[in-house]
């Protein structure tokens, strides 16, 4: 393999890299904020369904 090659699979790694270390973390706050929401719309269907009567 010729220097061209090597510096070409480098950058695309080093550049996959940068761009997972970005994302990552933005993925893991989703994640938390949907773990966030599940849980608010549990404790709402819970006031609805004492609000009606009604029990599973």
């Amino acid at each position: 393999m010729n220097y061209e090659a090597i510096a070409i699979i480098v950058t695309i790694l080093a550049t996959g890299s940068g761009l997972a270390g970005l994302i990552l973390p933005s993925l893991s706050r989703i994640h938390r904020d949907i773990a966030d929401l599940r849980e608010r719309m549990a404790r709402v269907e819970g006031l609805f369904e004492g609000f009606i009567g009604r029990t599973p």
